[in-house]
């Protein structure tokens, strides 16, 4: 549609070459600490390129279907989670 901007934010694209360095538990919090993404508070998608050797348990928004059988191939595993959200400020009186 002309003149259409969604109001939604796109996924960042995190690739599984990038995610040899992790292992265990790899998640929002992590990715960000590893600086593959800017914020937590993002929606990440994982798509495949090049070989993932590391076995990591990977829990974020999106995967492409040859990412999960990549994460699987490496003897790790994918869970689809919600977008972690900001913790909320308590009122001060």
């Amino acid at each position: 549609l002309k003149g259409f901007k969604s109001i939604h934010k796109k996924a960042v694209v995190v690739y599984t070459d990038r995610l040899n360095d992790l292992s265990g538990k790899v998640d929002n919090f992590k990715l960000a600490e590893a600086n593959l993404i800017e914020s937590p508070y993002d929606k990440v998608k994982v798509i495949s390129r090049g070989e993932l050797t590391a076995k990591i348990n990977l829990s974020t928004q999106f995967a492409s279907k040859t990412a999960i059988e990549a994460i699987k191939k490496a003897g790790g595993s994918f869970k689809k989670v919600a977008v972690p959200q900001r913790a909320a400020k308590k009122a001060e009186k």
